[in-house]
């Protein structure tokens, strides 16, 4: 990851703005402190079954719930940057239908087929991206949970687009200030990668 965009300001990875909405403690450990976080097996087991499942959404008559006849194409593993707002990622799928539209695509192999917020967030993210990737206007985006065979299509307004920037400088604000920030629901400590170097 660059550690600047075009305009002189830290790049944040679209992952990032998910950790910060799990608990902004994380960005802190991880980002301004550089802490080492070991890969926990579910998520290698995770990134396996996700390959598979590219492989098995290629086969099917319908791509992500839309029908095959009106996908123009798909793009998977789809890398994107933005310099002039600090922001990358590198997107599940991007779909782009006959009709135009340009839809990112997040899978997500979870208990919970639910748009919690920082999974909407990471989709606002992907929309940004899109748009500067593919010059045109992205209004949704979609979660795809393969266990339950379910989507869930997320509408994304300006306002949504608005709101996402300043999260970056949030984000921004937090990793440059080198102050702790307060801890996030202690329900999610238990998951937590560095929850063991988060002691306060």
């Amino acid at each position: 990851m660059k550690d600047s965009g075009s305009g002189g300001s830290l790049t944040i990875d679209v992952w990032e703005i998910v950790q910060y909405y799990y608990c902004p403690r994380k960005i802190y450990y991880l980002r301004t402190l550089g802490t080492p976080v070991p890969k926990r097996r579910k998520m290698t087991a995770g990134t396996d079954e996700h390959t598979r499942e590219i492989k098995r959404s290629k086969e099917r008559r319908s791509v992500f719930g839309f029908p095959a006849e009106e996908v123009e194409d798909v793009r998977y593993r789809q890398p994107m940057e933005d310099g002039l707002i600090g922001l990358a990622g590198q997107v599940d799928a991007v779909v782009r239908l006959k009709s135009g539209a340009i839809i990112p695509v997040e899978i997500k192999y979870s208990d919970y087929p639910v748009a919690f917020r920082g999974r909407r967030k990471q989709l606002i993210a992907y929309a940004l991206l899109a748009e500067s990737k593919f010059k045109a206007r992205v209004d949704r985006g979609l979660l795809y949970f393969p266990v339950q065979n379910q989507q869930v299509l997320v509408p994304i307004t300006a306002e949504d687009k608005r709101s996402l920037i300043e999260d970056l400088e949030r984000i921004r604000r937090l990793i440059l200030d080198e102050k702790v920030p307060q801890r996030g629901p202690r329900m999610k400590c238990g998951y937590c990668e560095v929850a063991r170097f988060c002691t306060a």
